[in-house]
């Protein structure tokens, strides 16, 4: 199912909105499974690391090689199909990317606020209007915000005329589940993450992990939050 909300003169925003993922769901072997970097990894928590200076460095680094490594499996489905690759692109000293900004901050408030759950779990949340005894992981239940109103209140697009986002999520829980190869293989077998991954307008995307669970119903350990953003922005 699609959100769509008309905002401003020429601009549209589309959202894939469903519930938070199970890992036992599966979906056919991805494209760039063999070739892509890191599809295994693991995200840890910080006391899994020394702290010494490499030890900090190796835990802060993690998100930085999922992100990279989402982005070569999602561009390997697009390109098994025709579809132009999504970019990722880096802040220079002192200024941020919108779109990254965004994913991160909803991602840092998703494990912190824990709404990935049911209505009568959370309260103070948004109901999906295709099953309204869950909360809509969409909207942040502090801000009341969707991912096209983070997306402008980040700054994406200010100059443009026509612009779209997606936003999908993934809570995976086990080893086996948390890693790359698991959060999108999740999201290519189920309908509405597949159609936001192979938008072909999208032209760029961003993609951040948290450890911990954005469902307070989940207490297995590792669990590992994912959000990712698509983006398009046209002038």
């Amino acid at each position: 199912m699609k959100r769509l909300a008309l905002l401003g003169s020429a601009a549209l925003v589309a959202a894939a909105v469903t519930v938070p993922a199970s890992p036992a769901l599966a979906a056919a072997p991805l494209a760039g499974a063999a070739t892509c970097a890191d599809v295994d990894l693991v995200f840890q928590q910080k006391s899994a690391f020394p702290d010494t200076t490499r030890g900090r460095y190796d835990h802060m680094m993690q998100g930085s090689r999922i992100e990279k490594s989402v982005q070569c499996l999602v561009n390997a489905e697009r390109a098994a199909r025709g579809l132009q690759p999504v970019k990722r692109y880096i802040a220079l000293r002192g200024t941020t990317v919108a779109l990254s900004s965004a994913t991160a901050k909803q991602v840092a408030a998703a494990v912190r606020i824990r709404w990935w759950g049911t209505v009568a779990q959370v309260g103070n949340c948004t109901p999906l209007k295709s099953d309204p005894s869950r909360c809509d992981v969409h909207v942040n239940p502090e801000t009341g915000t969707d991912p096209g109103a983070r997306a402008k209140a980040a700054g994406y697009c200010k100059r443009g005329t026509s612009w779209a986002v997606g936003e999908n999520a993934y809570l995976g829980w086990g080893s086996p589940s948390v890693t790359p190869r698991a959060a999108v293989t999740w999201w290519m077998g189920s309908p509405p993450h597949r159609a936001t991954i192979l938008t072909p307008g999208y032209t760029e995307l961003y993609t951040k992990a948290a450890y911990g669970s954005a469902d307070p119903s989940v207490s297995a350990t590792p669990a590992v939050t994912y959000v990712q953003m698509f983006g398009r922005c046209s002038s």
